[in-house]
């Protein structure tokens, strides 16, 4: 949803089709809790699961393929702090399982809130999500101190492979498929520990060099 869909255009459907990334799944399971509170018949489709919001509410509700039969189709890109905005400005009564989802969502937006963007804003909105009953011990532990076997399996092969230079301010790391492939992670993944090594002793930008492609960079610098 790249822009906030108008509410008469919601209350004129019958069936609705949500659509997101599993990047963007926090919000599609906000989506759906508020759509069911209309009493709307709602479908839930979602690309390049990996299993990482498995623990938000309807993540079960997931189709293995988009219906035709919908009337509205939701493709999922908003922002989270967009969609708080989108329910509190629409008077939507934000329940424990929305609350739960927002949590996440901001918990990912703003990289576990030691994010630079991360300002009073967005504390005050974590404090009314907590008294609404958001599960964010459940939310900590599902995204903060769990781990897929195949990130474990990329990180081994990406800090063999890391060199530092520019006296340790540049970290520098090639990856190709065959990397992807034999720990069965993705890019994503690759970003994730991009972040992490930003915090080693003096790193203030990495570079993920691709060899597939022209030795193309991905640049990633540290926040100040």
């Amino acid at each position: 949803m790249s822009n906030i869909i108008p509410i008469d255009t919601i209350e004129n459907s019958h069936h609705i089709l949500i659509k997101s990334d599993e990047e963007y799944f926090p919000q599609a399971s906000i989506l759906y809790s508020f759509l069911l509170t209309k009493q709307k018949k709602v479908s839930l489709y979602v690309e390049n699961r990996n299993g990482k919001f498995s623990f938000l509410p309807w993540y079960e509700k997931i189709r293995s393929h988009e219906v035709s039969s919908a009337d509205l189709s939701l493709t999922i890109t908003i922002e989270i702090m967009d969609l708080y905005s989108f329910l509190k400005t629409n008077g939507v009564k934000i329940n424990q399982k929305m609350a739960t989802a927002l949590y996440a969502g901001f918990l990912k937006r703003y990289d576990n809130f030691i994010s630079s963007e991360c300002d009073g804003t967005v504390f005050a909105v974590l404090s009314e999500l907590l008294a609404l009953g958001a599960q964010q011990k459940l939310c900590v532990t599902e995204m903060l101190q769990k781990q897929p076997l195949s990130l474990l399996r990329l990180k081994a092969l990406v800090y063999k492979k890391l060199l530092l230079k520019e006296n340790a301010r540049l970290a520098e790391v090639k990856v190709c498929s065959n990397d992807f492939e034999a720990s069965g992670s993705s890019w994503d993944d690759m970003q994730e520990i991009a972040k992490e090594i930003l915090h080693l002793v003096h790193v203030e930008k990495v570079h993920i060099i691709n060899v597939d492609e022209n030795k193309k960079i991905l640049k990633i610098i540290k926040e100040v």
